[in-house]
C-alpha cells in the first residue's frame, strides 16, 4: 500500500523550529557583538581602527624567544630567559607577525606624551645580534595612536609553562591596553598564543645536552 505524504509530521516541524531558533539566536548574538565593537571604535579614526587589528595580530604572534645570560659570578653558568620586558608604559618582546615586516622581529610598544609609539627591527640581520637582539639604525618607527590620555598596559598572570627548571622569566597570558579618548574610556584585551611546539623542541634539545 502506497503512502503519499502531503505534509510534515509534528515532530519534524518541532525539530525545524528548534534549529531555526538556534540559528537566529546565534546570528543575533554575533550581530550584537559586532555592534558593540563598532561602538567601542567610534572614537577612533579608520587608520587607528586598522592599527588595532594589526596590534592584535602582532601580540597574538608573540614568539617565545629565548636568550641566555652568563652568571657574573660563574662564567660556566647560564641563565635562560624569555625576551619579554614589560611595565605600565612599555613592552619589548619578539613577534613572528610584525606590522611592517615579514620576518621574526624585535618589537617595542611605548606610551609617551599621549601617543603609542611602535618600533620593530628584524632579529636576523647584519645589524643585529640574534643572541642579544637590539634595535638598530634601520628600526622601523611609527605612531599608532595619538591624543590618548591616561594610557597604560596591564597584564594577566603568566602562562603556566613547564619551564621553571630552565627559565628565569615568564610571558604573560593577556595584555590589556587602556586609555581615554574623546571623553570615552577604551579597553582592549590582546591574548598571547602559546607556541608550545617551539618550546618543546628547545626543552628536548636541552635535556639531550644534560
Amino acid at each position: 500500500m502506497k503512502s503519499n505524504r502531503l505534509a510534515f509530521s509534528l515532530i519534524e516541524v518541532l525539530v525545524a523550529m528548534v534549529i531555526v531558533s538556534l540559528i537566529t539566536t546565534t546570528g543575533m548574538f554575533a550581530f550584537k557583538m559586532s555592534l558593540n565593537q563598532i561602538d567601542r571604535q567610534s572614537s577612533l579614526t579608520f587608520e587607528e581602527a586598522m592599527h588595532f587589528t594589526q596590534l592584535k595580530n602582532l601580540i597574538n604572534g608573540t614568539y617565545f624567544y629565548i636568550i641566555e645570560e652568563k652568571d657574573p659570578y660563574n662564567i660556566t653558568q647560564f641563565d635562560y630567559k624569555y625576551l619579554f620586558q614589560k611595565d605600565e608604559h612599555e613592552i619589548t618582546f619578539v613577534s613572528d607577525a610584525p606590522i611592517y615586516g615579514k620576518k621574526l622581529s624585535l618589537i617595542n610598544l611605548k606610551i609617551n606624551n599621549n601617543t603609542l609609539i611602535y618600533k620593530e627591527t628584524p632579529i636576523y640581520s647584519k645589524e643585529s645580534d640574534y643572541k642579544h637582539p637590539l634595535f638598530s639604525k634601520k628600526t622601523t618607527k611609527h605612531i599608532l595612536f595619538k591624543n590618548i590620555n591616561n594610557a597604560k598596559f596591564t597584564y594577566e598572570e603568566p602562562i603556566d609553562l613547564p619551564q621553571d627548571k630552565y627559565f628565569t622569566t615568564k610571558i604573560q597570558k593577556l595584555i590589556k591596553l587602556e586609555f581615554e579618548k574623546n571623553n570615552e574610556h577604551m579597553t582592549y584585551i590582546f591574548d598571547i598564543k602559546y607556541n608550545f611546539y617551539k618550546l618543546k623542541v628547545f626543552l628536548k634539545s636541552k635535556r639531550a645536552v644534560e
